[in-house]
This record gives C-alpha cells, sequence and structure tokens, in this order.
C-alpha cells in the first residue's frame, strides 16, 4: 500500500501547531531532541525545554488531536554508569547529564499518559544508533563516521585511552523496525531497551572497519577522555517478548555497507594482493 508523507517544518515548542499537525494521524514517532550531552551540561534549561517540556507538548497535542500511539525515542543514558551488564530495563537510572535526566523525565511522561489518559505509548531506549549519512558529531556513533573519514582520507584514526572501552551498536535499520512495531502495536507499560545485545570494543571496531577496506590498523593512541563510561551492552529480552523486536543487521553488515556507499565517492578499498 502506497504511503503519502508531507514534510513540514515545525517545533516541539509550538503547541497550537503541533495539534493542527496532528490532525487525523494514526501514530507519532517522537524523536525531536537536544541531543548533544556537553550542550546539556553548559545550557541544560534549554535541554529540559525541548526533550522534557517539548515531550509533554507532544504528548498533549497528541491526545486532544484524539492521537492514540506515540513511540518515543529515550536513550541508553538514562542509565548513567553500568553497575552491570548486560544492562536490561531492571538497571538503576542514574543519569551523567542533563540530558539524560531530561529523557527519563520524558520517558516517564510518555508512559503516564498510558494509565492516565487510556494512551498506547511506547517508549523505546536506544543504545548506540549507527548507519549511513550520520554525522561524525553524533555523541553515540560519531566514532564510527571519524574512522571511516580517517580511513578514507589515508589518516591514523584516533583511538582514545586502550580501546578496549564497548558498546552496543545497533543498525538504523533495526530501529526502524522498532518503532514501526511500537506504533502498531498496543502500547507497553516500561520502557523497552532497543539494542543489538553485543558488545564491541572501540578496538575491534575499527580493526573490523580496517578489515572490510584492506586498509592497515595504525590507530593513534590519545589520553582517555574524562567520565567516559567503559563499558555498555544492552540487554533485549523484554523488547523481543514485548514487540516482536529482533535485530538482523550484524556489525560487520552494516559497516561494509557504510564503507561501500563511500567507496561511490571515493576509493577506500585497497586492492587485494
Amino acid at each position: 500500500m502506497g504511503m503519502k508523507a508531507e514534510f513540514v517544518r515545525a517545533s516541539v515548542l509550538d503547541t497550537l501547531r503541533l495539534r493542527k499537525i496532528f490532525e487525523g494521524a494514526d501514530g507519532i514517532v517522537h524523536l525531536a531532541a537536544l541531543i548533544d550531552v556537553a550542550t546539556s551540561v553548559s545550557d541544560p534549561y534549554s535541554d529540559f525545554s525541548v526533550n522534557a517540556a517539548g515531550t509533554i507538548n507532544v504528548l498533549e497535542a497528541a491526545r486532544h488531536a484524539g492521537v492514540k500511539k506515540v513511540a518515543f525515542a529515550s536513550s541508553a543514558a538514562v542509565y548513567g554508569n553500568p553497575v552491570r551488564l548486560p544492562i536490561d530495563e531492571d538497571h538503576p537510572t542514574d543519569p551523567l547529564s542533563p540530558y539524560g535526566a531530561s529523557k527519563l523525565a520524558a520517558e516517564k511522561y510518555v508512559l503516564l499518559y498510558n494509565s492516565l489518559y487510556g494512551m498506547e505509548n511506547t517508549a523505546l531506549r536506544l543504545f548506540n544508533v549507527y548507519g549511513e549519512g550520520q554525522s561524525a558529531s553524533s555523541p553515540y556513533s560519531g566514532v564510527i563516521t571519524k574512522f571511516a573519514n580517517a580511513i578514507s582520507e589515508g589518516r591514523q584514526p584516533i583511538i582514545f585511552g586502550d580501546g578496549e572501552q564497548t558498546r552496543d551498536f545497533v543498525h538504523v535499520d533495526d530501529v526502524c523496525e522498532a518503532f514501526l512495531r511500537a506504533v502498531e502495536g498496543q502500547g507497553c507499560a516500561m520502557p523497552l531497551n532497543i539494542a543489538s545485545a553485543t558488545e564491541t570494543s572501540v578496538r575491534e571496531l575499527l580493526e573490523l572497519m580496517c578489515g572490510i577496506c584492506g586498509a592497515e590498523f595504525s590507530p593513534t593512541y590519545m589520553p582517555e577522555r574524562q567520565g567516559e563510561i567503559a563499558r555498555s551492552v544492552a540487554g533485549i529480552s523484554l523488547a523481543k517478548k514485548k514487540l516482536g523486536y529482533s535485530p538482523r543487521m550484524a556489525l560487520s553488515q552494516g559497516l561494509r555497507e557504510i564503507l561501500e556507499a563511500r567507496e561511490g565517492e571515493q576509493s577506500i578499498f585497497k586492492p587485494k594482493k
């Protein structure tokens, strides 16, 4: 079935506009946010205004427009420093930044609207989402873009610390599938982790990318960044149970697609000897 989409530029702070836009919608995928952690530390009020108050605006506009489903992009930042691995949804929430706090507050409202107003909302705690076209300044997976840039320009990629810090990289296609399932479902009373459930170190990531391109693995090591989380990997059994979510894109395949897309712009694949 063909679907038409209309692009409208608007702000989640414009409540009247939101109500008008939402009229007749079947569901809402709420991704709008300020996402830079450092900026949230220097300007916590703006972060709160957009991420927390902006989410209430979306919820209120949806409620008044008679839209029952909002699928909200929350974040692994709500957990803070992991006290156990894998990180499941029962893990303590202890944000390290105003950004993490704003996402935690927002998801509480998203789920409160289910019990108070009979909505069928879902809060998805996204881990390190990556994919083609991503900015190198992304706080979650910019490392992949930075590594790809360095490899394609023949530079030595930079690794901060020893490269043993780990993350849970999940492909954007799998995340889109999760949101689709969320807006087609009946809502969920608890937040759900959306991740790959695979722990990958930064060093392993670069080795994988160099291996795909046939490039030499020769990173420049710099001092570790203060406050960086040492290890992260999600438990996703709840999302499997509640949404039928199951990530399909292996990291090696996702990275190959990113690197091959760049191959069209400039040859980064070294000829096999």
